[in-house]
């Protein structure tokens, strides 16, 4: 028996080998004593042998390159498995993370922006709630400075007001055998200074006026005030007494001052024009435009840049509302002052004589009133008259001329008629039939100023201080006004501008506004 042990564990041993029996194999383990038990109780069991894909393996061949190959293998896949699973996590948390960071940078943003924009909106009310204090600040001192110079003006009215007695304006009434002459609401607008005649005068829309002197200065009176009850009318009326039916409660808002917009200079003005937002004032090298609102702005139009090969000086200028005419040697300029464009004419001064002799009376717009005031001109008994069109040079002598040599102002009315002066007579002529269509007689001192711009009524100014409305349609005298206050004694070129129901006028104390509303009444 001894000897056939050793050969029955040798051949357990094969079989066992075979079968790949053990703790794990099909045939389970054997017995206790079996070197591939699953128990790992025999001295040699678990700690000589290792599990490949689920079976034991026999530790001489835990060595074999085929199992070595597959457990790197599997070490390999799992160790890239867990970090795939690793990485994803890592990546899902700091997807996470930077979703928060981008919402709470977002949050944090648009925290910024409704603050700045509520930063934005405050500070906007607050510079509005700023701007109209100051502009309120600045009306309130506008006002309170017009009703200053709007009291010391209301004095010197009632100072300088007509009080003569009713028996003597009775008796100046019969003498003259004519209707007392109304005394119109005035305001004395513009100051003269001494040896600074005003050389134009031009009434503007809203009740707006502008005046310029010799030497350069213009004044500016704006018209009505954005939210007053009345134009100054009614405080024109209350400073003239109760004579012209209003009462002195007070109420109504002084007019608004006079303005300057330009001081001293070399050059005269020449002519004058008023818009809605702008105001020109026209020199003889150029035309100064302004800015009414606030803040004004200036800017200027020079005559010489027009045309660049003209290189001789301008000799006479004349304005009528936006048109400019120009007139040189040997050309003449038309501009448009408010569009900034202008024409150039093949009309010629020379054509009409020597440049000492020839002087523009007057310009429409389209045609001109020319004066020869040699002797020896047309028939030799006095100045010769000459109707020109610059455009298409074109001109006629007016031959038939009323009292050609004693006219001293010629004035271009409507399309085919002139308006002349001589002593106290105004002369109406057609230039197209050629014969006199009125005359206008009425005034008892010679006659200084005439504004013919508008065709139903012709305005005429006397050295007496009286102003007559003449009817277009039958040259019968309509209106009699006296300016009260004014004197006419210095023999300066007297201005006169009427439109609508208001009369620009100038005289050796400065300039009057007359309103004819309703406020008018006989003296």
């Amino acid at each position: 028996g001894s000897a056939a042990a050793p050969n029955l564990a040798a051949t357990a041993k094969l079989v066992a080998a075979v079968l790949n029996c053990g703790g794990s194999g099909p045939l389970g383990p054997i017995s206790s004593a079996c070197n591939y038990g699953g128990n790992g109780d025999s001295p040699r069991g678990g700690s000589e042998r290792y599990i490949a894909g689920g079976h034991a393996v026999p530790k001489r061949m835990d060595r074999h390159p085929r199992y070595m190959a597959n457990r790197e293998a599997e070490e390999e896949e799992e160790e890239a498995a867990r970090q795939r699973v690793e990485e994803e996590e890592e990546s899902r948390r700091r997807t996470a993370v930077e979703q928060a960071e981008r919402e709470q940078a977002e949050y944090q943003q648009r925290l910024e922006r409704e603050e700045a924009q509520r930063m934005a909106l405050a500070r906007r009310r607050e510079e509005q709630a700023q701007e109209q204090a100051r502009r309120k600040a600045e009306e309130d001192s506008e006002l309170e400075a017009d009703r200053q110079a709007w009291l010391i003006e209301r004095e010197w009215l009632r100072k300088s007001a007509e009080t003569t007695p009713w028996h003597r304006r009775l008796f100046r009434s019969l003498w003259s055998s004519e209707p007392e002459a109304e005394s119109a609401c005035r305001r004395f607008v513009f100051a003269c200074a001494l040896g600074d005649p005003f050389s134009s005068v031009q009434l503007g829309p809203r009740g707006s006026c502008i005046a310029g002197t010799l030497q350069g200065r213009v004044w500016v009176v704006a018209g009505q005030r954005r939210g007053a009850n009345t134009s100054g009318a009614a405080a024109v009326a209350e400073a003239q007494g109760p004579r012209h039916g209003t009462s002195s409660s007070g109420s109504s808002s002084p007019p608004p001052r006079a303005t300057m917009f330009a001081g001293f200079s070399d050059e005269g003005v020449r002519g004058l024009y008023l818009d809605a937002e702008h105001a020109y004032a026209t020199y003889p090298e150029s035309c100064t435009v302004w800015r009414r609102r606030q803040p004004s702005q200036q800017s200027s139009i020079c005559f010489r840049s027009l045309d660049r090969k003209n290189t001789q000086n301008v000799k006479h200028v004349l304005q009528r509302g936006p048109k400019v005419c120009l007139m040189f040697p040997l050309s003449t300029t038309i501009v448009d002052v408010a569009r900034r464009e202008h024409q150039q004419c093949p009309m010629k001064l020379f054509d009409f004589g020597s440049s000492p002799d020839v002087a523009a009376a007057d310009f429409d717009g389209e045609r001109i009133i020319i004066i020869n005031r040699t002797r020896t001109a047309g028939t030799g008994t006095g100045p010769s008259f000459h109707l020109a069109h610059p455009e298409t040079n074109e001109h006629k002598v007016l031959a038939e001329l009323p009292h050609a040599p004693y006219v001293s102002m010629v004035k271009l009315w409507r399309s085919d008629c002139v308006v002349c002066t001589s002593g106290r007579t105004l002369h109406v002529y057609d230039h197209v039939k050629g014969a006199e269509r009125f005359v206008l007689v009425g005034h008892n001192a010679e006659v200084l100023a005439v504004d013919a711009c508008n065709e139903d009524v012709i305005a005429s100014l006397s050295a007496d201080g009286i102003i007559k409305l003449w009817s277009g349609s039958s040259g019968m005298c309509m209106r009699t006004l006296r300016v009260v206050g004014a004197n006419f004694f210095l023999a300066y070129p007297y201005c006169l501008c009427m439109q609508d129901d208001r009369i620009l006028v100038s005289s050796d104390e400065g300039v009057w506004l007359l309103d004819l509303g309703p406020q008018s009444s006989p003296v």
